[in-house]
């Protein structure tokens, strides 16, 4: 069945039913469907404990559509998918990690107590995490879901230096577009995560490999689901006091606000940038054109 089509249905028929039972109650309904007057209507689940949607997109090198041979982008949607939430959602926080991997013997026998300047090897726990479930055992229950999150972004990295040559075709303009476009249709997936799932997960398979795209909870999604995005990109001069070369996260010190703000760099940029940054940083000449992306206090920012 179309993706779109069924969605179109399964949303117009949710907007109906809940009208419906409003006027039920009280013999009207309201235009707009809230938090507050979205009546308690479930939909089942087909297994226990989870809702799952499959799609399956048809390849751009196929000969089904009739314009593939002049398509603009030879990438998997799921690397697409990953490049517009690499602009969207809000890359971990270093220091959460440290602290929690700083927390476990089994790592810090291993690798030694970690520091804010200890970005490699951060990187090389969490993708030694990856690939050993052993020592992903040892994470505390309450910590899982952070390395979830972060293992997420590291998939989403190695998919766009796979698909570097496709990206570099998404021009300043294109990129800008997309985000305006993705950021709140990203928040609107995000509104299940409210009251009704626990969980949002999104699982890309390409060439048969499945990728970690996306994981969010619920205090994970609170940031984006009342996120905004200017429409045009904006310089500023900023004091740069933090940066992870290997993540593209850091914070921020602007001339508006006394506290730091953290900022990402989107993977697919942050390694051609970083012998011009540190260069820069060193001259403390720096200005940042950035997309302001609203997210509690949060900002992405386009070196």
């Amino acid at each position: 069945m179309n993706f779109y089509e069924a969605a179109r249905f399964q949303y117009a028929a949710a907007r109906l039913l809940v009208k419906l039972a409003q006027f039920r109650s009280t013999g009207r309904f309201r235009q707009k469907i809230t938090d507050v007057s979205n009546l308690g209507i479930i939909l089942e689940s087909q297994s226990e404990g989870s809702f799952r949607i499959n799609t399956d997109a048809p390849d751009p090198n196929s000969r089904v559509e009739s314009q593939t041979e002049n398509a603009f982008l030879n990438m998997s949607l799921s690397s697409l998918l990953a490049y517009v939430i690499e602009r969207v959602i809000e890359k971990t926080n270093d220091d959460d990690l440290i602290s929690l991997f700083n927390a476990i013997p089994e790592i810090t026998d291993r690798f030694g107590r970690l520091s804010p300047d200890d970005s490699k090897r951060l990187e090389e726990i969490v993708r030694l995490l990856i690939v050993d479930p052993e020592l992903r055992g040892t994470i505390f229950p309450e910590a899982s879901e952070l390395i979830e999150r972060r293992i997420s972004e590291v998939t989403r990295q190695d998919s766009l230096a796979i698909a570097s040559g496709q990206v570099a075709k998404i021009d300043g303009p294109r990129e800008q577009k997309l985000i305006s476009m993705a950021a709140p249709l990203i928040s609107e997936m995000a509104t299940a995560l409210r009251r009704s799932a626990d969980t949002l997960k999104i699982h890309g398979r390409s060439s048969g490999t499945p990728s970690n795209v996306l994981y969010l909870n619920q205090p994970m999604a609170q940031g984006i689901l009342s996120s905004k995005v200017d429409d045009q990109i904006t310089p500023i001069l900023g004091n740069i006091i933090q940066y992870n070369k290997e993540t593209g996260w850091g914070k921020v010190r602007l001339g508006n606000f006394e506290q730091p703000l953290s900022f990402s760099v989107p993977s697919d940029k942050n390694h051609p940038y970083k012998t011009c940054f540190y260069r820069k940083w060193e001259e403390n000449k720096f200005i940042c054109k950035y997309t302001w992306l609203e997210i509690e206090h949060a900002s992405q920012f386009e070196l």
